[in-house]
């Protein structure tokens, strides 16, 4: 696929629906290629990533960034399967001045879910941002207690490396320092529910055992062979924990109606930043405070 090509949405052989577009700088340079996919996978979202000053594929093979895997609830019934992601989903795609939509939507188990990808022209071609929204309604007859949807965000230069979370001392950590693997150390709020409990209710895998706190939902992952990083913001209101799975290629985070109970008809959003930063270690954090500070306005504004 050429680093040029931009179009709306199409579908490949084998039934999946994608959006693939350039994400250009002001004065019209192609700075990364992306592809999304919003229906016909298990795996819906950014697809692949490529930086086009370095060409290399930042998607681990076969995954996504904000990819639901899971729901759940009290006594959901459910087991502890990825269930269902393979419902028929509808897509979107528009263009309006500089920002490109991309919108995937499905219902399933009584939830409906929207997600949403809004790319902008770019200031700066060292780093690269594109900001997520997932609306989440509760369809069904009966209020949820205690639920939860789980993403991932597949990144594969984190393979074997674990991944970085910012704690609440203000310091940048791996999950491998707290002898987190796969899903088995979750990062809450400090003195939040969770944080009280100790755990996440309902928590696929590692029982959603609370291993540390953070100052900010942020995730970091290593630089690749010419330092572009992969840095994960999600809206701290909004976010029941962080996560990292298969050794830190996974960078996961967990959204929650923030209150325990989910009441019919009711809708919650959550945003999430991804920024694709060129930065070799060590981790700039004034740099990242400077970029959650925007973040944060923008969330308030």
């Amino acid at each position: 696929m050429s680093m040029e090509s931009s179009r709306g949405l199409h579908q490949d052989g084998e039934g999946g629906t994608f959006c693939d577009l350039a994400l250009r700088h002001r004065d019209g340079r192609s700075l990364a290629f992306i592809r999304v996919r919003t229906a016909g996978h298990t795996h819906t979202g950014v697809a692949s990533f490529v930086v086009a000053e370095e060409g290399t594929e930042l998607v681990y093979n076969g995954g996504s960034w904000d990819c639901r895997e899971w729901q759940w609830w009290k006594d959901h019934g459910r087991g502890d399967q990825k269930w269902p992601r393979l419902v028929p989903a509808t897509s979107g795609y528009e263009e309006q001045e500089s920002v490109k939509r991309v919108t995937s939507e499905y219902t399933c188990d009584g939830i409906q879910t929207r997600q949403e990808w809004f790319f902008q022209t770019q200031d700066r071609d060292d780093v690269l941002t594109y900001d997520c929204q997932h609306t989440i309604r509760n369809c069904g007859p009966v209020d949820l207690v205690e639920y939860a949807q789980f993403f991932a965000c597949y990144t594969a230069i984190n393979r074997e490396k674990s991944q970085f979370y910012w704690s609440t001392d203000k310091q940048f950590k791996t999950f491998e320092s707290l002898g987190g693997k796969h899903l088995d150390a979750y990062i809450v709020a400090l003195e939040s529910t969770f944080d009280r409990l100790g755990r996440i209710p309902h928590a696929l895998r590692g029982g959603g055992v609370v291993a540390d706190t953070w100052h900010q939902p942020v995730l970091v992952g290593h630089p690749s062979p010419k330092g572009w990083r992969h840095i994960v913001f999600t809206e701290p209101a909004m976010t029941a924990g962080l996560a990292s799975g298969m050794g830190g290629i996974a960078m996961d985070y967990i959204a929650y109606p923030g209150t325990e109970v989910f009441v019919s008809s009711e809708a919650f959003s959550i945003r999430i930043r991804h920024h694709i930063v060129r930065m070799s270690d060590p981790i700039q954090m004034d740099f990242i405070e400077r970029l959650w500070e925007a973040f944060d306005a923008d969330l308030m504004g």
